[in-house]
């Protein structure tokens, strides 16, 4: 009887042990060709880092062809193909609940990384951060509320220079609600770099219509040696507009970021870049060869045009 028990043990143990495999496999549920949660962490994770340099690098909001090398590389690094990372990613989309377990991963791991970049341990301490100036240059009002019978039907804006040059860096911050009820359509907030040239390199995002208050940034470097002749923008911009608007927009600011000791050095690039003098029309000409003699007041409605 003793050897039959054993047997009878030995057989249930194994049903049990089969059970739980498969009960594992269900839980698991991923199809072959979905990366594992680990694999997929790693992979998001040299992502975001990829997307933090291209965003401190002005680069975030090009076409995304100048961005796909980055990517290209992260997947080729991984062993991992193209269709693999898409799969992976509808996978993970369609079963939220394992999504959220990889993005918890995601958020430890760059915690982890952001503090180890503050304490230094890729980097040694840069004394140059000691000369970077931070100046709000918003000028305007901080908060608006658009109803039904605002005369507004765009939140525009246009900052005149004040000394801005390349290698700026603006950062533009605002809180913003629209309701369902707000009839403008394709509504998006934009951010300018106006050069003297008459170049304009921009940055939008569009906005919702879902009455959540959302908080924009945008960080945008001036990456071109032109000479800068204004920052404006749309804090609430409108391709149509059918006469109802129910929107806030709230805590504004455009900070200028720039390193005050390199500004003669970076002055000297732009101009031998750009060595063309403009002209204000309607303002008396700036005495030559005088370190004294004043720069004029540049209003933004004055017209520009190249010195001949």
């Amino acid at each position: 009887m003793k050897p039959l028990n054993q047997l009878n043990k030995l057989y249930i143990r194994l049903v049990f042990t089969l059970a739980f495999m498969l009960l594992l496999s269900a839980c698991e549920n991923r199809p072959k060709g979905v990366l594992n949660k680990t694999d997929m962490t790693k992979v998001l994770v040299e992502m975001h880092k990829a997307e933090a340099m291209l965003m401190e690098n002005g680069q975030i909001y090009g076409h995304y062809s100048n961005k796909a090398p980055y990517y290209k590389f992260i997947l080729k690094k991984y062993g991992i193909t193209q269709a693999d990372f898409d799969s992976s990613l509808v996978w993970y989309t369609k079963n939220p609940q394992k999504f959220t377990q990889v993005y918890n991963n995601v958020t430890a791991e760059l915690t982890t990384f952001q503090k180890e970049i503050k304490n230094g341990k890729y980097h040694p301490v840069d004394t140059m951060s000691n000369s970077v100036v931070k100046s709000n240059i918003w000028t305007q009002r901080t908060k608006y509320i658009l109803t039904k019978d605002s005369a507004r039907t765009r939140l525009a804006f246009q900052i005149p220079y004040q000394g801005f040059m390349y290698k700026d860096v603006y950062i533009l911050k605002l809180l913003q609600r629209i309701a369902p009820e707000d009839s403008s359509k394709r509504q998006r907030i934009v951010l300018r770099i106006n050069y003297w040239n008459g170049k304009t390199d921009s940055v939008s995002k569009m906005a919702y219509h879902d009455s959540l208050l959302r908080h924009y940034t945008f960080r945008f470097p001036a990456i071109h040696k032109y000479k800068i002749k204004s920052i404006s923008g749309e804090l609430l911009g409108s391709s149509l507009y059918k006469g109802k608007l129910n929107a806030v927009v709230d805590s504004v600011s455009l900070m200028r970021e720039f390193n005050y000791k390199t500004q003669d050095s970076l002055r000297k690039l732009v101009e031998k870049a750009d060595p063309t003098h403009y002209e204000i029309v309607g303002q008396p000409k700036p005495v030559k060869n005088s370190s004294a003699a004043p720069r004029p007041f540049i209003r933004p409605d004055h017209k520009i045009l190249p010195k001949k």
